[in-house]
């Protein structure tokens, strides 16, 4: 039976999770409470990197389908090998945190790969060691019930160690400690209204992406196999913020589309619970419904958006899906080069061991930056170690296919543009028509370009607390396109092939696209846009080639299956 189309307020906004940093508006200090000394308090130290010329090297070795290292992916001890600060260097490191002794129990525990040190300890021993801190309560401007106990000094002031008291012959083996200053960013919802939808003649069905996808049959899987006891035959959900949803509606919307019924398979961290979000809803709705039976877990972060210690939750957790899906998001502009150098680091080890990390480009068009001068790219979607989802929309009456408008896509600041980028972004930079950029001023054409793929973000169906309605966002592409890596990684796995990993360049190389070639339409600026120039205004439009709206464009199982399958 046709389901009857209802669309419901509190899905009219995108669901790429984006977020801002927090400002004083939005938590709010309360010098005036009191800090017990024995509060617990956690942070971590980022060790020097080594080997970083190495790793990078490696990771595009290992991508490159024409290199005779393809695939040839690393253990996490071969991984520590090149990233471990030596044991004798983080004694002293060590000894720092613990002297004069700590009059709290005081922890300290090396990550996965020994280039971070975790250290959980209590206020009075932290004022000890870093007495210039001030630390301060604050409370959610949105959630007064909601604190939180960081610093009050400015990250910037934080990365300087002799401030932190920090002794001289340390400066050497530490970029920064991470976790005092920084505040969870408050969650923004983007706001459509004004923006010329682009709606369709019929609500796109789960039914009407699967044939487009052509996963009719599953994807050819064997379902003997999807019970072995091997990443590469399970894929994953990444979600911050303790984002939950409702098994009922997930097994809900599998009946009414007559598919498998296929559950959350592993909860890793945080536990799913009763706060039912559409973000998680919607992923995990999709994911299942695109993939058929291939077995989920949901990787769940707290109320902090913390790139690195989502990788090493991953990376440390045994059989952990080899492709993982996540719709979640800043902008370059929240972070500071070595900011992003370290996330990207985090991620580059990810790929190194096997793994396809797939993130939705965002909602927000071609978006200023807050001093509105300069586009703000979506960050990790513009970090070259990822895969990288922009939207497309199809016409499920006639088949068509264009752009979305809000599809996030451009070119990053920080992010320099990777080799095998330069002929098809090339391409694109000399036969689109492009936003003013005088001088390079409002967008960078020599830095990374994003998205590298597409699928179908507008007008998703989802059932969120018992009620049907639709939603859209590349929220909904990234796990469409994590679905069918995960199909093509079993696929491989019952050839005797190892996992995809970080095929980002792969794409790219690939003789015969990755499926259909979105040549029309274009993005919108939004959001910021309309604060800083009091309109939308067009972005970038989608042409045939590479583009900055639908990258490659959407995926066809056959056409990628095909290809990859041939890869060793």
């Amino acid at each position: 039976a046709k389901m009857k189309k209802i669309t419901f307020l509190s899905f009219s906004f995108c669901l790429f999770t984006v977020i801002t940093v927090a400002s004083g508006q939005e938590w709010i200090p309360n010098p005036d409470a009191v800090i017990e000394d024995h509060h617990p308090f956690n942070f971590k130290i980022i060790l020097t990197p080594q080997n970083t010329d190495t790793l990078d090297h490696l990771f595009w070795q290992i991508s490159d389908m024409h290199s005779p290292f393809f695939g040839k992916h690393l253990t996490n001890s071969q991984i520590a090998d090149l990233t471990a600060l030596p044991a004798e260097k983080i004694q002293p490191i060590k000894t720092f945190l613990t002297t004069p002794t700590p009059t709290c129990p005081t922890t300290i525990n090396p990550s996965l790969h020994h280039d971070y040190l975790y250290i959980t300890t209590c206020i009075s021993h932290l004022h000890t060691l870093f007495p210039t801190l001030n630390m301060t309560v604050y409370t959610s401007s949105s959630n007064p019930s909601n604190t939180i106990i960081r610093s009050s000094v400015p990250l910037s002031t934080i990365k300087n160690l002799q401030f932190l008291n920090m002794p001289s012959h340390l400066h050497e083996l530490i970029v920064t400690v991470d976790g005092i200053t920084d505040l969870p960013p408050q969650r923004r919802r983007f706001d459509p209204s004004g923006v010329p939808w682009l709606k369709t003649d019929k609500e796109l069905t789960m039914d009407d992406m699967i044939e487009n996808f052509g996963v009719e049959d599953g994807g050819g899987v064997k379902e003997g196999v999807l019970g072995d006891d091997d990443g590469q035959v399970r894929q994953g959900v990444l979600e911050f913020y303790h984002f939950g949803f409702a098994e009922g509606d997930l097994s809900g919307f599998q009946r009414r589309y007559g598919l498998p019924r296929n559950p959350v398979r592993k909860y890793v961290g945080s536990q799913n619970t009763s706060f039912n979000t559409t973000e998680a809803t919607l992923d995990f709705e999709t994911i299942t419904a695109i993939s058929g039976k291939v077995h989920t877990w949901d990787f769940l972060m707290d109320d902090r958006i913390d790139w690195v210690d989502a990788v090493e939750m991953i990376m440390t957790t045994p059989g952990a899906p080899k492709v993982i899906s996540c719709s979640w998001g800043l902008w370059e502009s929240d972070y500071d080069g070595d900011q992003i150098e370290i996330i990207n680091r985090a991620f580059m080890k990810l790929g190194l061991a096997g793994f396809s990390f797939v993130i939705a480009s965002g909602d927000s068009g071609p978006s200023f930056q807050p001093d509105c001068v300069k586009f703000d790219a979506e960050f990790p979607a513009s970090s070259p170690y990822v895969i990288s989802v922009g939207g497309a929309k199809i016409d499920a009456k006639t088949g068509f296919e264009g752009a979305w408008i809000h599809s996030a896509g451009g070119f990053s600041f920080w992010n320099p543009r990777p080799k095998f980028q330069d002929a098809k972004v090339g391409h694109y930079l000399q036969h689109a028509k492009l936003p003013d950029n005088p001088g390079n001023s409002i967008y960078n054409t020599t830095g990374r370009a994003y998205p590298d793929v597409a699928a179908y973000a507008a007008y998703q169906p989802l059932l969120l607390d018992g009620k049907w309605g639709t939603v859209s966002g590349t929220s909904a592409s990234a796990p469409q396109f994590t679905a069918i890596l995960a199909l093509i990684n079993i696929r491989r796995y019952q050839l005797g092939l190892g996992p995809l990993g970080p095929i980002t360049q792969t794409l790219y190389q690939l003789k015969n696209g990755v499926g259909v070639d979105v040549v029309e339409g274009m993005s919108y600026t939004t959001d910021r846009a309309k604060k800083c120039n009091g309109a939308y205004a067009p972005g970038f439009e989608a042409i045939e080639g590479w583009d900055a709206v639908t990258g490659l464009g959407t995926p066809k199982y056959d056409v990628l299956v095909d290809q990859l399958t041939q890869l060793p």
